[in-house]
């Protein structure tokens, strides 16, 4: 994303958070009321225009056209990353899920999808981000991991693991990159170092932590059933999984719906090509 892109995308992301929340993006005493899950995992603006805006850059689609040969994509609807600066108030400490797989390595061996992420803020050791166990996707890698977790073959997508791993890297990343990686590799949220300094007051507050998380595949891969409920869930705010293509149907899907209602005419025409 280009920089203008990325403010665009910070204003509309931060005017829904406000709206569903609230609060105010620019008194951070208010978001001490921020009912905000210790995971990040904001669902009440999936289905809004900033998450939208971010989906449809150019810049965000492209790299799957080329990963899959073809335009014709439909995109996850999944949750928004939002951590607060802990350093400020240490209840705000985020934690995360572990390294897990978002795909089952006994039940859908190959590749499925490519999952995608977009920080709106720095991703530093202070921060933390994304961490992924590099070619842990691979057939060997795969093995080896059902070796060690047979019971996996009884689970869903969804497939906890380890809470850390030494082999486990921090992807560094500046706002509007797309950081990309194959289902199958073995990631998972870390909780940055912090920073040791506080905003001064003539300075704005920011988070810690916002990133829109963006997976897209064929449309091809939808029946037209899971189109339907994809258009529907849409229109009721509902929140989807990083599978674009089977509905919200696999383990790990959280559960929300926003109290907000949307209409299509809310999407631009590059953003309905999406749903």
């Amino acid at each position: 994303m280009t920089p203008d892109e990325v403010k665009t995308a910070k204003d509309l992301l931060w005017t829904d958070i406000e709206t569903h929340h609230g609060i105010s993006r620019a008194d951070c005493e208010t978001w001490k009321t921020w009912r905000l899950s210790r995971t990040g995992l904001d669902t009440a603006v999936v289905q809004d225009p900033g998450a939208w805006y971010v989906r449809a850059c150019p810049g965000v689609k492209r790299p799957f056209e080329e990963v899959w040969e073809t335009p014709e994509l439909i995109v996850s609807m999944d949750a928004v990353i939002l951590w607060r600066p802990w350093w400020i108030k240490s209840s705000w400490m985020p934690i995360t899920e572990g390294l897990h797989l978002d795909q089952n390595p006994f039940h859908k061996p190959g590749l499925e999808t490519v999952q995608g992420m977009v920080p709106l803020l720095p991703v530093s050791m202070a921060s933390g981000g994304l961490k992924v166990i590099p070619r842990s996707h691979t057939e060997a890698a795969k093995a080896e991991l059902k070796e060690e977790f047979p019971h996996l073959a009884s689970c869903g997508d969804w497939c906890p693991l380890m809470s850390d791993h030494e082999s486990a890297i921090l992807l560094l990343a500046e706002p509007g990159d797309l950081i990309l990686w194959d289902s199958r590799t073995i990631h998972g949220g870390h909780v940055g170092s912090g920073f040791s300094r506080c905003p001064g007051p003539e300075e704005s507050p920011e988070l810690a932590r916002m990133s829109v998380t963006v997976c897209m595949v064929p449309r091809s891969k939808a029946t037209p059933e899971v189109l339907e409920a994809r258009r529907q869930g849409f229109l009721m705010g509902k929140i989807f999984n990083h599978s674009p293509h089977e509905a919200g149907t696999s383990s790990g899907t959280l559960r929300s719906m926003s109290a907000r209602r949307h209409r299509l005419e809310d999407l631009t025409m590059a953003q309905q090509s999406l749903l």
